[in-house]
C-alpha cells in the first residue's frame, strides 16, 4: 500500500478511529505558548489554516483560546474524508474541507502543519509550497530519533510507520535544518513532552524506569533529554 493511500482507503481510520482528538488540547496549549512568547500580534491574523486537520480539534481549541479577532477565518483541510466528515459534526462555526490545500489557490495568514510533513513522501517539495501559502506557521514536529530509538532491539520506526504513517524521522537538528532549507525563518522553537500520556499509554516498569530519568534530565537540559530518551516533539512558529 502506498503510504498516501491509507488516508483514502480506511485503512488509518481502522488504527486511529479517533483521529488523535484526545492529543489536540495539549498540542494546542503548546502552540498558544510558544505564540505567547513570540509576542506576535495575534488579533491581526485574519485566518488561519490547519492542514493535515483531522477531526479539526486542534482549530476548535484555536476558537475557545479567544486570542484571535472575532473576524478570523478558521479552516481546516485533511485528505482523509472520515476525518473531514468527524470534523463538520464537532465544527463549533469552522469550515472543513476534504480537500489538499498545498494544491489550492489560496492562502492563509496563519498555517498549522501540527504532525503532518512527517507523513509526506516529498517533504521538500511540500514545504516548498507551503512557505509561499502562508505569512506565519506554525509546526509541531515529533522527534523520534535518539539514544534509546537506536539502540533498542524493537524497531519503532517500522512500528510508527505501520500505525501512523510516518515516513520521516527527526532529531531537533535535521528538523530545524528542513525548515531553514526550505527558507522558513524560526522566530521561536520548544521542546514539550507529555510524559503522564506516554506512561498511560504503556504502563510497563521499563517506560516508568525511562520516564523518571527523562523527568530528572529535562531539568538540566531539555535537549540533553530528547537526544538521549526521544519523547519529545518540537513546537516551532517560523515566517517566510
Amino acid at each position: 500500500m502506498k503510504n498516501m493511500d491509507r488516508y483514502l482507503s480506511g485503512d488509518y481510520k481502522k488504527k486511529n478511529h479517533s483521529y488523535h482528538i484526545e492529543d489536540s488540547a495539549f498540542k494546542w496549549k503548546n502552540l498558544f505558548n510558544i505564540l505567547k512568547k513570540s509576542q506576535l500580534q495575534t488579533e491581526t491574523i485574519n485566518s488561519i489554516t490547519d492542514i493535515g486537520c483531522g477531526a479539526g480539534q486542534m482549530l476548535i481549541e484555536a476558537k475557545k483560546s479567544k486570542i484571535f479577532n472575532k473576524q478570523c477565518v478558521l479552516e481546516g483541510y485533511d485528505i482523509n474524508s472520515d476525518a473531514i466528515k468527524l470534523a463538520k459534526k464537532n465544527s463549533n462555526g469552522i469550515n472543513f474541507f476534504n480537500e489538499d490545500f498545498i494544491n489550492l489557490y489560496k492562502k492563509s495568514d496563519l498555517i498549522i502543519a501540527s504532525d503532518v510533513f512527517e507523513h509526506i513522501q516529498d517533504t521538500y517539495g511540500f514545504l516548498e509550497k507551503l512557505r509561499e501559502k502562508g505569512k506565519f506557521f506554525l509546526f509541531n514536529i515529533p522527534l523520534e530519533i535518539s539514544l534509546i530509538s537506536m539502540i533498542r532491539k524493537k524497531n519503532i520506526f517500522k512500528k510508527s510507520y505501520e500505525n501512523v504513517g510516518h515516513l520521516h524521522f527527526y532529531t531537533i537538528k535535521t528538523a530545524i535544518l528542513l525548515l531553514e532549507s526550505n527558507g522558513f525563518i524560526i522566530l521561536k522553537q520548544d521542546l514539550v513532552n507529555n510524559r503522564l500520556k506516554e506512561f498511560k499509554d504503556n504502563k510497563k516498569i521499563s517506560s516508568l524506569f525511562i520516564n523518571t530519568l527523562q523527568y530528572f534530565f529535562q531539568f538540566f537540559s531539555k535537549r540533553l533529554s530528547s537526544s538521549i530518551f526521544g519523547g519529545y516533539s518540537l513546537v516551532v512558529l517560523a515566517k517566510k
